[in-house]
């Protein structure tokens, strides 16, 4: 049995890297078949960006969001929220950083220390803190767990769709599965990079 540090998982990004990829089994052949299948869906990645904006426009609380002044954006921002559309300069804005962390999802080194950390500040950075020193200049983006969390589920769901949308002669169907399956190892590591900033630890 493994032995874990309640107050070193908490500090220590190494030792919570660590258990997260033991916990979730994260393995090499995760890594390589992410590897694998990212340049096969990189095409979806646009339009899947382009969805997940349009479903979180459905939702006044999830919309409002977008109304805040944040991520170093300088350009015009609407001051009534029926007057912001998916088209606005910041959403734009918003979609690349988006359509960058699907990519790295897909291509990332998770053996690296760097490649949680930077995992890590993607959930700081939705808490209203300043994780990225290019961006400390910047008004705080503050965006509820429940929101966050939810998100990741629905990108989850539309990468998983489409690992198994490839046709056979591309990608066979063990591929497929073995995917998936490190696909879903990766948000909910994510997810629990976020989580870890907004739920208060047990006393």
């Amino acid at each position: 049995m493994q032995e874990v540090d309640p107050e070193d998982l908490r500090k220590s990004m190494q030792t919570r890297m660590t258990y997260l990829k033991d916990f979730m089994g994260f393995r090499r052949h995760d890594q390589d078949i992410l590897n694998k299948v990212g340049p096969l869906i990189y095409d979806t990645i646009p339009p899947t960006v382009d969805r997940l904006y349009s479903k979180l426009f459905e939702f006044d609380v999830t919309k409002q969001i977008f109304m805040q002044r944040n991520d170093g954006f300088d350009g015009d921002l609407p001051t009534r929220i029926e007057d912001l559309g998916l088209e606005s300069p910041q959403l734009v804005y918003r979609k690349i950083f988006m359509k960058a962390w699907c990519r790295r999802v897909l291509t990332a080194d998770y053996t690296s220390i760097k490649t949680f950390q930077y995992l890590d500040k993607v959930g700081i950075m939705h808490t209203g803190a300043k994780p990225f020193k290019h961006r400390a200049h910047v008004d705080p983006l503050v965006v509820p767990y429940r929101d966050c969390a939810l998100t990741l589920g629905w990108v989850l769901t539309v990468l998983q769709t489409s690992i198994l949308s490839l046709e056979d002669e591309k990608f066979s169907m063990q591929d497929k599965m073995d995917a998936v399956a490190a696909v879903n190892k990766v948000i909910w590591m994510q997810n629990d990079l976020f989580a870890r900033h907004y739920i208060v630890p047990a006393e």
